[in-house]
């Protein structure tokens, strides 16, 4: 990272000026400032209030604050159950084993469960859970420990960095947490520490477009590409990584926010290089908005024409909007909810259809005349009818962006999204799949949801045999993978939702996922994954595993809910792709 000193420059004209005309022309210049911080004043973007205006609806408001607070503190109770399981078999590690009570390293060692996990802690406002934590990272966490192993700059970012930035966020703020002994002081080792992080991750950005490589060696200070399983290195720097959107785009909010704390714009820069390609894409594009993937990193060039929003295209797109909604007064502010704006239009468009009527679909029982709106995948002419559970996240996304740009249609979009994604959740444990794949009907000639018809769509899955075809019979689609991961996104929908139409039935859905958490995936040394979300147990025995963002984001959503709803409104904070809070300013 290259910082060039300014070159030292002759006194300002104005003050060779003497007398009484220098004072005249101080005046001026002071006068034309004004002028021009109220223009810019004027004509900045303004924007509708995002969340519901719950204070305004005290009816509502009161009815079910006894309900709330009880659901609230039962979810603070298990996010404290789990913390200190973590501490007592695996404190300082990446990951707590919840079956066996061992822990694994997944995440170079830096102890992502305790660092992706304090914003949870600080949002509940569980004090002594914080002062742990903080203690940790200040006195142990060791960023410069170095076991040889190659680190990823997209996790490092999200699960870490994203963490200490958004700590610093919030004991400035004051509001969520507190009181905590020796504050300032922890804020300032925070800080440090963040700053620290972030530049041993720059290596990243070191490439000809600044688009980050798939992996750093923190010993060497170097960019490189991904290990293979064995973790060898194959591929030479002289080659250039094929990398997706996800990959490019998805730190900007964090490294925004670290320039403003550190009053350093380098880490800002970066970021906004990173994914200058994407926002300003060179290649044509199959659908306006939506980027062809994946994409050689040295040149910016399209080297395939796979379309998604799932994994490794996801948080690209939720970051534009979010970008935009962070800093609204940033230079190309404008740019990133045009961009998020032209690929939500597209997907609404292009990769939105609806399945076979389930026979459940309504209420009475009865057939409805639509099924389920699902989102396919895009590979070089072919749709793939399979949605996975990481795509939902999609659902809260759009009803965000479509608040916060005023597009009704995009967040009517998002909510029936978001239906589909519940749907999935109407099992046996009352908790959703990790996949499942929907049975095209033949499109409705009215129906102007998709340009060009099923007709003219190629699918790459047929039609299902006969245990599939029941289930798309009784449920409008089939279960493709039973597993279920501890994932966020559909409770990530639910609260969107809830904060943004006020509607109570989004709670009640959180509220059933929760009581499927707490019934088929706890464990006795924590939260595990479980087999098969479809069977009355769950597919059996848990599984030995427990990744850092069930605390970091699945508890936190499920908190948030039903926590009172000004104490993090969506008009003052962004929420990362890790949930984590950023301040808007």
């Amino acid at each position: 990272m290259v910082r060039v000193a300014p070159k030292a420059r002759s006194a300002p004209w104005l003050f060779r000026i003497r007398g009484s005309y220098r004072r005249k022309y101080i005046l001026l210049a002071l006068i034309i400032i004004l002028l021009l911080r109220a223009l810019v004043h004027t004509f900045r973007p303004t924007h509708n209030k995002i969340q519901f205006q719950f204070s305004t609806h005290t009816v509502l408001r009161s009815t079910n604050s006894g309900l709330n607070m009880a659901r609230a503190e039962a979810v603070r109770a298990e996010f404290k159950w789990a913390v200190k399981r973590y501490k007592d078999v695996a404190w300082g590690k990446d990951e707590v084993l919840p079956v066996s009570g061992g822990f694994q390293t997944t995440r170079n060692g830096f102890a992502a469960t305790l660092v992706d996990s304090l914003t949870t802690a600080m949002v509940m406002n569980l004090t002594t859970e914080v002062v742990q934590a903080l203690d940790y990272i200040v006195s142990i966490l060791d960023f410069e420990k170095d076991d040889g192993t190659l680190v990823d700059p997209f996790e490092t970012t999200i699960r870490y960095l994203g963490s200490l930035v958004s700590a610093v966020d919030i004991l400035d703020a004051g509001t969520l947490v507190g009181p905590i002994p020796r504050q300032s002081q922890y804020r300032g080792n925070i800080l440090h520490k963040a700053i620290k992080l972030a530049d041993k991750l720059s290596p990243a950005f070191d490439s000809p477009l600044g688009i980050p490589w798939p992996r750093v060696n923190f010993t060497a200070h170097l960019g490189v590409h991904e290990p293979d399983s064995l973790g060898d290195l194959h591929l030479s720097r002289g080659i250039s990584p094929a990398v997706t959107p996800a990959r490019i785009g998805s730190n900007w909010l964090e490294y925004y926010r670290l320039s403003q704390q550190a009053k350093d714009p380098v880490y800002s820069h970066n970021a906004t290089r990173a994914w200058a390609s994407l926002v300003w894409n060179r290649n044509e594009e199959t659908f306006d908005g939506l980027i062809d993937s994946p994409m050689d990193s040295f040149s910016g060039f399209s080297l395939g024409h796979t379309v998604a929003l799932g994994a490794g295209h996801d948080s690209y797109y939720e970051y534009l909007i979010k970008a935009a909604q962070l800093a609204p007064h940033d230079r190309h502010a404008s740019r990133y909810s045009q961009r998020w704006e032209q690929a939500m239009t597209s997907t609404m468009e292009r990769l939105a259809f609806r399945g076979t009527p389930p026979d459940s679909y309504r209420a009475d029982g009865k057939r409805s005349d639509n099924g389920y709106l699902f989102i396919a995948q895009y590979f070089d002419g072919t749709y793939l009818n399979e949605m996975g559970h990481l795509t939902c996240y999609i659902a809260g996304n759009l009803i965000l962006g479509g608040k916060y740009l005023q597009r009704n249609d995009l967040l009517e979009f998002g909510l029936q999204v978001l239906e589909t994604c519940h749907a999935t959740y109407i099992t046996a444990t009352g908790l959703g799949p990790e996949s499942f794949v929907w049975e095209p009907p033949r499109r409705d000639p009215s129906d102007q949801l998709v340009d060009g018809g099923y007709e003219q769509v190629r699918w790459a899955i047929s039609a299902p045999g006969p245990h599939e075809h029941e289930q798309v019979r009784k449920l409008g689609f089939w279960v493709s993978d039973a597993r279920y991961f501890l994932r966020p996104e559909v409770i990530e929908g639910y609260f969107y939702a809830y904060r943004i139409t006020g509607d109570p039935k989004y709670q009640d859905w959180a509220w059933s996922a929760f009581e499927g958490l707490r019934k088929f995936c706890k464990a006795q040394h924590g939260y595990g994954e479980i087999q098969d979300v479809t069977l009355p147990d769950g597919g059996g025995t848990t599984v030995d595993s427990s990744e850092s963002f069930f605390l970091a984001e699945t508890m936190k959503y499920l908190f948030l809910i039903f926590d009172d709803p000004d104490r993090l409104s969506l008009d003052e904070w962004v929420l990362s792709t890790e949930a984590h809070p950023f301040r808007i300013e």
